[in-house]
């Protein structure tokens, strides 16, 4: 059977690089904690990224109106070597309900979520953990036909009526009678009958090399059908690594397909994203040459890679069904006609690599801030021993009158340097206060909760499809309103916190914070992102008043439970935040402390004998040499990591920004 080498062998590859850099992440973790110059939360998130690194996944989703061959594509380009179809695919067995589909150690199963969970507020994750809600069917790959019957569930449909429909949120598109009372007609159910996907959700677990190299694949049923939820493909691009979209290659680029393209999926970096034009099969014609065959293909990719503004190596023509075909039986030219070895190219060349940039852009900033800060502080370090070595060699030349003033300004000094402390240590109170009040106030969950209720409670009295856009959009400036006012009062309060430390870096001679603000910035640029996808959806509800209601709450449910994960997260940030600044300062002065009481106890040995200035001088020169090796290893690791995370002299830091990133 055909196997599909170099997919599994570019994801394995991906899957080695992920290890070697959450390695190297860990190693820098493990020197910064030996030293222990980096606040605690600095490094939580080095820790976490390692660990978020060596167990990610790369997630593409499969999208596409009805009936355009997505499963069909799914089996040709990931199970062919099964010699079979996995998922069902043909006349009659269209998948009705996401298909997740994921490796396993364990025995392989399919899970199934009933239809009627959609009266549920919980979110597809949340339901993950309610294992009693689901539906298991474990499935033996070596029985073909148990397998075949139990994937058929997915197909499973059931007739309702409108009401029911509609109280799963479901919104079927039904005809009016001259009194404007719905009429509906399920062929095989008679009046006032609608037919729905039996299933919510599916979680297929099976033991395959391209799921075990780190795949998770989700096939989406179709985006026009009754089966997907309202808002499906916003919360399922949302999750996805990269997105596949399945034209049909006879018609390109429809009106249907272009609004769910602009609406929903267009919001990915364009190297994230490939086209399918499936069916290919149906523009072969025997009676033209393969250069005009080829020529009407080549055209077709090019016009609907300007529909899409795609680049044209971003939009590929393929047979799933001949393809799939070719590989079962061997056939190599059906196979290379297909056109799934260039999609498989496609994959391992766009997508993968852009993941990979992905990983490797957020592992280098968070590298490259660890690596900078603590270069700054232990030059600082460097800096002040080599001034107190100076100190002790004049103290050798000087009288031992002179001790004793020495000794007095250093006791002199530690008490108003404790003085002065306290002080800070009332104000750092202060500042802890007004962070997890005056500050997270600004974001408070009861308003937003206020916010959210105010919104459904307009979205459901709307009777206009511009009244619900509108009310979508409203809500979404409410809710950066939030933000803007968040934004004000961290950039105030930074300022306080900084003002507070540089009376004393500037009276104690300490190492200079150069503060950068909480980056609440690109969090409100992700909830704007967020609004606009939102803003686009509601723009699409083009429904009767009488049939938005259970879709419209549907839809906003989600959102409110979105939002409100996304601004708990905030606040999360922001007091970690506050107290990660507060953590590096105080480090700062225990350090000075130490060095201090270090000072005067070497100054009371000198006055008891001057032979002690030597030894001092030695331990200062130890202290220095010590500092110097932690950075001369600092250096030496981060360069040997330079290949791994492509550090270049314009990425590599070069400036002081001695503050937790936020």
């Amino acid at each position: 059977m055909t196997k599909l080498p170099m997919l599994v062998e570019r994801l394995r590859e991906y899957h080695q690089w992920r290890q070697e850099v959450a390695e190297a992440v860990q190693k820098m973790t493990g020197l910064s904690a030996q030293f222990e110059l980096l606040p605690s939360g600095a490094m939580l998130r080095m820790e976490n990224l390692a660990r978020e690194i060596a167990q990610d996944q790369l997630r593409i989703s499969f999208f596409g109106e009805f009936a355009r061959g997505k499963s069909e594509l799914i089996n040709a380009l990931f199970f062919s070597d099964l010699g079979t179809r996995l998922l069902p695919s043909g006349p009659g067995q269209t998948t009705m309900c996401p298909v997740e589909i994921r490796f396993s150690h364990l025995v392989p199963s399919l899970q199934l979520l009933p239809i009627r969970t959609r009266t549920l507020s919980n979110s597809i994750e949340q339901l993950k953990q309610s294992q009693d809600l689901w539906s298991c069917s474990p499935l033996n790959p070596e029985d073909h036909e148990a397998c075949v019957t139990a994937m058929a569930q997915l197909t499973e449909t059931l007739c309702v009526s409108l009401e029911d429909a509609r109280r799963y949120g479901l919104c079927p598109s039904v005809k009016m009678n001259d009194r404007g009372q719905d009429v509906s007609n399920c062929p095989s159910c008679g009046p006032g009958k609608v037919r729905i996907s039996r299933w919510r959700y599916a979680l297929l677990q099976w033991a395959h090399p391209v799921l075990e190299a780190g795949l998770v694949i989700l096939d989406t049923p179709g985006l026009n059908s009754i089966g997907s939820e309202a808002d499906l493909g916003l919360e399922a691009a949302r999750e996805a690594d990269a997105v596949i979209f399945v034209l049909s290659a006879d018609t390109g680029v429809t009106q249907s397909d272009l609004d769910i393209w602009e609406q929903s999926l267009n919001r990915y970096p364009l190297r994230n994203q490939l086209v399918v034009l499936n069916k290919v099969d149906t523009l072969w014609d025997d009676l033209r040459d393969a250069e005009q065959e080829m020529a009407a293909i080549h055209a077709q990719r090019e016009t609907t890679a300007q529909r899409l503004n795609l680049q044209p190596d971003q939009v590929i023509a393929v047979s799933a069904q001949k393809g799939l075909l070719g590989r079962i039986r061997n056939d190599e030219a059906l196979c290379a006609r297909s056109g799934l070895a260039v999609l498989e190219e496609a994959i391992a060349e766009i997508i993968i690599p852009g993941k990979r940039d992905a990983t490797l852009e957020e592992a280098r900033r968070l590298v490259s801030r660890a690596v900078l800060d603590q270069r700054v502080l232990l030059g600082e370090q460097i800096q002040n021993l080599e001034g107190e070595i100076e100190g002790m060699e004049r103290l050798k030349a000087q009288t031992g009158e002179q001790l004793p003033r020495l000794l007095e300004r250093q006791q002199k000094l530690l008490r108003t340097f404790a003085s002065d402390r306290n002080g800070f240590a009332l104000k750092e109170k202060e500042f802890i206060e007004s962070a997890d009040t005056w500050l997270l106030q600004a974001l408070s969950l009861e308003h937003l909760e206020q916010i959210i209720q105010s919104a459904r409670a307009e979205l459901l009295a709307a009777w206009t499809t511009v009244g619900i856009y509108d009310r979508f959009s409203q809500f979404f400036v409410d809710t950066i309103a939030q933000f803007d006012t968040a934004l004000e009062r961290a950039n105030r309060l930074s300022a306080l916190m900084l003002d507070a430390y540089r009376t004393l870096e500037q009276q104690y001679g300490l190492p200079k914070l150069d503060t950068i603000p909480y980056a609440i910035l690109p969090r409100r640029a992700e909830l704007l992102a967020m609004a606009d996808s939102y803003e686009r959806f509601g723009k699409r509800l083009e429904i009767a008043a009488t049939t938005q209601g259970a879709v419209v709450r549907k839809a906003f449910l989600s959102l409110a439970n979105q939002v409100q994960a996304f601004v708990a997260e905030t606040r999360r940030e922001l007091q970690a935040w506050v107290r990660e600044s507060l953590e590096l300062m105080n480090r700062q002065l225990e350090l000075y402390a130490i060095q201090s009481k270090e000072k005067l106890e070497a100054l009371e040995s000198i006055v008891e004998s001057s032979a002690n200035i030597v030894p001092r001088i030695h331990v200062l020169e130890g202290q220095r040499q010590e500092k110097t090796t932690q950075l001369e290893t600092l250096d030496t690791t981060f360069l040997a990591l330079s290949d791994l995370f492509q550090i270049t002299p314009e990425t590599e830091p070069q400036s002081p920004s001695i503050m937790p990133a936020g």
